[in-house]
């Protein structure tokens, strides 16, 4: 993992690949698949120059936007994006907010990214409950790079509204300066969404991202507060991001559970941590959710604090708290392990985006357990929920579940494939019927369906996986 981020160091090429990283957590243990992401290729590896679009300021939609002839607007680029397609926006100032609606695949997502690490600059111009700069209503969609501003209550919502906004990342942007309403609504800087009321919205990822000065509206004292990464739904990696003033640093609420809050860096900000579930939908309980080896610094009232209804299965692993309040409060008796108050030794802490929070060689980070926590590289990214989950001392690896539907908007009497795959299972359910580990099935439903899949590992451990159709009539 990686516990740095030097604000305003730009991004090296790093080769694409995939290597495991195990973790020895005493009793548990967890094994972690990072996928390596290359920033400084203009051109996504194994994508074809017909696969990669661009956007400039002095472009024209009427173009083929090519990097000679680029188009305009990143909204035009969405209307045209299929799967696998990467459109890279050139550097410069574009105003006015973006709707994500198009979809990429589990094997080509459709990538957004900034030619050049925030220098593209998205500044929205809404305002009010809901609004953001950037949302997405379609699923697998990677949003890379940009320095992300302006008058909306949130900076990027990854699920604005639908049941398909899935498996979608905000990865290494610069959200900043928002001034959010004072509600309860209030607003954030980067949210999984929940689409239309949570149902179906899952694995919706933040990773190595930097978030500055999210506050609320006039202060909002005794208020709802702003918060600076907020996941709403199930399965979501938050990991290895940097959060600087901004309300509750990292909240979970509303449907989240199997989270994994991992390798963070949060600073001066009003409760480091907040894990739990509660309101719409209803009925959910945050848990199997993993907190661990994130640096906590100077929060106001508790470092990490369970709230609302949590499960029995959370774990607390690995944090390093110090000054301000460096309280934990956690339900069912959970209790932390192996936390360390110490002194981070920042290289240069101004609690801004100005300041460097690389870490001191004499930092505890680069000793014992902290030490061995670190990654290989510094801007890896955890690619899947499942791995990621707190196993036993078998060293089992997690089975992993996945399933997408040929057409999730059909007509009435149409009909849908739904294709499910699973990994280290030897069991799997579709809606609680027995199918192959790996199979599709054609279906023909009568009315809004959720179809899930759940994977059994030979230990009884499940991961799973759903998607949405909508029948319109």
């Amino acid at each position: 993992m990686r516990f740095f981020m030097q604000v305003g160091s730009s991004i090296g090429s790093v080769v694409l690949g995939t290597i495991s990283l195990h973790l020895a957590m005493g009793q548990f243990n967890r094994r972690i698949s990072i996928e390596q992401i290359s920033y400084a290729s203009a051109v996504a590896e194994g994508r074809s120059p017909s696969n990669v679009h661009y956007v400039s300021l002095d472009g024209n939609d009427d173009d083929t936007g090519s990097l000679s002839h680029p188009w305009a607007t990143i909204q035009h680029a969405d209307g045209i994006a299929k799967p696998g397609d990467t459109i890279i926006v050139l550097d410069g100032i574009y105003r006015g907010d973006v709707l994500l609606a198009s979809s990429g695949t589990p094997e080509q997502p459709i990538i957004y990214r900034a030619q050049n690490k925030w220098k593209a600059k998205l500044v929205g111009i809404g305002s009010g409950a809901g609004s953001a700069v950037v949302g997405v209503s379609g699923g697998y969609v990677i949003l890379q790079g940009f320095d992300i501003t302006g008058t909306n209550a949130n900076g990027i919502i990854l699920a604005s509204y639908g049941s398909i906004a899935n498996h979608n990342r905000a990865v290494g942007n610069y959200v900043h300066d928002l001034v959010v309403p004072c509600n309860s609504d209030s607003g954030t800087a980067i949210e999984t969404g929940g689409g239309d009321n949570y149902n179906g919205i899952t694995h919706n990822d933040m990773l190595e991202n930097l978030v500055v000065n999210i506050v609320p509206k006039g202060g909002c004292p005794g208020g709802h507060q702003a918060s600076g990464l907020f996941a709403e739904t199930p399965g979501s990696v938050i990991a290895n991001n940097t959060v600087i003033n901004a309300g509750y640093g990292i909240q979970s609420w509303h449907a989240a559970s199997n989270l994994v809050i991992y390798g963070n860096t949060l600073v001066n900000n009003l409760r480091g941590i907040t894990v739990g579930a509660g309101d719409a939908p209803y009925g959910c309980t945050n848990d199997y959710t993993i907190v661990q080896g994130n640096v906590i610094y100077n929060s106001i009232e508790l470092a990490i604090a369970e709230t609302g209804r949590t499960g029995l299965h959370n774990r607390y692993l690995d944090n390093l708290i110090y000054a301000g309040n460096t309280r934990i409060s956690l339900n069912n008796g959970l209790r932390a392990m192996r936390t360390a108050i110490a002194d981070p030794e920042f290289v240069n802490n101004t609690g801004t985006a100005a300041g460097n929070y690389q870490f001191r060689p004499t930092s505890p980070v680069h000793r014992g357990r902290l030490a061995r926590l670190r990654a290989p590289t510094a801007f890896g990214k955890v690619t899947s929920v499942a791995s990621t989950k707190v196993l036993d001392d078998t060293n089992e690896i997690a089975p992993i579940a996945g399933i997408r539907a040929s057409a999730t908007r059909i007509s009435e009497g149409e009909s849908s494939v739904v294709t499910w795959t699973t990994k280290n299972a030897v069991k799997a359910t579709l809606n609680n019927l027995s199918v192959p580990l790996n199979g599709s099935l054609t279906v023909r439903p009568g009315e809004n369906k959720i179809y899930k899949v759940v994977a059994t590992s030979p230990s009884g451990k499940n991961d799973w996986g759903s998607v949405s159709i909508t029948v319109v009539r």
